[in-house]
């Protein structure tokens, strides 16, 4: 029998056992199953009606239908892409601890001992090999990438173009730690509004972690990666911060109990400020807004947009600048000079259509 029919064999075994789970009824009697053990147990009778067979995480091959959002993940076994693996499998999950047999029964303690010992140094040196400087590099994107509650594909984007640039370029790569926090704000500034964390965000994490990373030395990083590799990072808009900005208003108690103060309901005045931000961020085009940072210029748009919203409904002001400043972390004094400039635009604007 070749691999190909072995792999055939099994998906039919799966279907055959997945039907049976999801009827519940037992083939002999029509008895509830029930998962025990490690088999699929009639509660009436008794007898086993199968064994239970896990479903692989990663899958070989293509599926029908494998560009629909519920499709498998596809990908080398042994070969993750935010962690340094090596061939074959593990002893055991990811981290387990304490181990079970084939049937899900637990082990003596003599034989416990003896699989914490070797699945301790099948994980260090012997799988991680002359993979050290990638393996803590990874682990410390791992570590950010919790710290700032991105996502899984945010985290593996930023681990395969590491990856990436680590095995096209032509010189040595001198400090990985560094090269991952450029990599990290190259996958964010790829996500767009999915990810609206900013440079300095990433800096200050990587410090919190125990490494010398800083706003400057990521941009220089990031302009020599550019003229080595061709690989940069893109350049972040306002409106990516939009959804970011809209969600820590919202999660503000202050500007929440405004909100409802001024005869709003949260939900209806989240939705117009979006619109009217949007509407504010197309009337100041990119060639006006200079060098700018983004972040600061979508909360100052924020403010003023809180101020058209209330002349339009002839209804107070939510947001103050101290108020926004709060909420956003941003310095008032930031918001009152993007303020300025934003005004004189939708004076001008207003002027035009008039």
């Amino acid at each position: 029998m070749t691999v190909t029919d072995d792999i055939w064999v099994w998906s039919l075994v799966d279907v055959s056992i997945q039907a049976n789970v999801l009827s519940w009824t037992c083939p002999d009697c029509s008895g509830a199953v029930v998962v025990n053990r490690g088999f699929v147990v009639c509660s009436e009778c008794g007898i086993a009606v199968s064994r239970e067979y896990v479903l692989p995480t990663y899958q070989m091959g293509e599926e029908q239908n494998a560009g629909t959002p519920g499709a498998s993940v596809y990908g080398s076994l042994g070969n993750r892409m935010h962690i340094v693996d090596g061939l074959g499998s593990y002893i055991g999950f990811h981290k387990d601890i304490y181990f079970r047999d084939a049937n899900g029964q637990s082990l003596p303690g003599s034989r416990q001992k003896k699989f914490k010992r070797l699945k301790s140094i099948y994980s260090t040196r012997v799988r991680i090999g002359k993979n050290e400087a990638k393996y803590r590099a990874l682990r410390t994107l791992n570590h950010v990438s919790k710290l700032l509650m991105l996502n899984e594909q945010v985290r593996d984007r930023t681990a395969y173009l590491y990856k990436k640039v680590v095995s096209e370029s032509p010189t040595k790569i001198t400090n990985n730690i560094l090269l991952i926090a450029v990599c990290l704000l190259m996958a964010v500034r790829e996500f767009k509004e999915e990810a609206p964390i900013t440079l300095e965000e990433i800096a200050d994490v990587f410090e919190k972690c125990g490494h010398r990373v800083s706003v400057r030395s990521i941009v220089r990083e990031a302009l020599n990666l550019r003229t080595v590799t061709g690989y940069a990072p893109q350049i972040r808009k306002p409106e990516d911060y939009v959804p970011r900005v809209l969600s820590m208003l919202m999660n503000n108690a202050k500007v929440v109990g405004k909100i409802e103060s001024r005869g709003w309901s949260p939900r209806e005045y989240e939705n117009l400020l979006r619109d009217k931000i949007l509407f504010i961020l197309d009337l100041v085009p990119s060639s006006k807004r200079g060098g700018r940072n983004p972040f600061i210029f979508t909360v100052s748009a924020t403010y003023a947009s809180d101020r058209l919203l209330a002349a339009e409904h002839g209804k107070r002001c939510v947001l103050t600048q101290k108020l926004a400043s709060q909420a956003t972390d941003v310095a008032e004094y930031s918001i009152r000079d993007h303020f300025g400039m934003i005004k004189n635009a939708v004076e001008v604007a207003s002027a035009s259509s008039v």
